[in-house]
């Protein structure tokens, strides 16, 4: 069951499977004070149940923040996992505004037999892998994927509000809000625009789930003709807006690229 671009959300548990691949920016709070140092935590899994990403610099593109004082590298400060520390990073923004964190990871690979492959094409909404494994009559036989991940975090410095927060970066597959989160009133609906290679995606499967309290599955709302969703949610809270779009490659050892993207942010 797939809801229409402009259904208004309704914040109640649904029996949805957990996604596993869910991966974000994880912040103690997405409001600062100029000047204010930010832990960083990457987290996979359930909102309910989640775990640290391993952290491994053969893993990691970048960590950069785009904000009103322009693009800054923060690599400097990631840790990567060890036995004793789950490993993350840290941040800190000194110009008043809103900010965008990002992450971006590299490649790995997945090699899941069709019983797993399938249900989980069908339920993060893999469409392009789903009409091609049936025009290649391949949908009983193994899914392979190279898989990456795209995160970002919108975090307010200051009370000054500023359209960083809804200008793209120009990741590959990328969640831009069209109006700044944090000048949202009650009332007012946050839509968002997916972007892959830069140009609006139709057909995405798109979720918004709040990261505290407990586990609640949305129903996803699926990209219209310009690449836009939209939700209705409560004002308060920290939330993660997720999706995943995929498709075919020749490769040795893929039959298609999957990129996972986030956008984390909270009042």
């Amino acid at each position: 069951m797939r809801l229409p671009a402009l259904f208004a959300l309704v914040l109640t548990a649904m029996a949805v499977p957990a996604a596993a691949h869910d991966f974000w920016i994880d912040l103690p709070s997405y409001r600062a004070v100029p000047g204010a140092t930010l832990p960083v935590r990457l987290l996979i899994g359930d909102t309910g149940a989640a775990e640290p990403w391993e952290v491994l610099w053969r893993k990691i593109v970048s960590l950069r923040s785009f904000g009103p004082g322009g693009v800054i590298d923060h690599q400097a400060s990631i840790r990567p996992t060890t036995a004793t520390d789950p490993g993350g990073a840290s941040v800190t923004l000194t110009q008043p505004g809103t900010h965008i964190v990002a992450f971006e990871s590299y490649q790995a690979e997945s090699d899941l037999p069709a019983a797993e492959f399938n249900p989980y094409a069908e339920h993060e909404g893999l469409t392009p892998a789903i009409a091609q494994r049936r025009r290649d009559g391949t949908t009983e036989m193994r899914g392979r994927e190279l898989y990456s991940r795209r995160a970002k975090a919108i975090v307010q410095v200051g009370d000054r509000l500023t359209d960083d927060a809804i200008r793209p970066i120009g990741q590959t597959l990328e969640i831009v809000p069209e109006a700044n989160p944090y000048g949202l009133v009650a009332s007012q609906p946050l839509v968002v625009r997916i972007l892959y290679r830069g140009r609006p995606l139709a057909g995405a499967s798109v979720t918004l789930e709040p990261l505290d309290g407990p586990t609640q599955h949305m129903m996803p709302v699926v990209t219209d003709g310009q690449g836009r969703a939209t939700f209705a949610f409560a004002k308060r809270g920290r939330w993660r807006i997720a999706t995943v779009w995929t498709q075919p490659i020749d490769h040795p050892r893929a039959e298609f690229d999957t990129i996972f993207a986030s956008l984390t942010f909270g009042y």
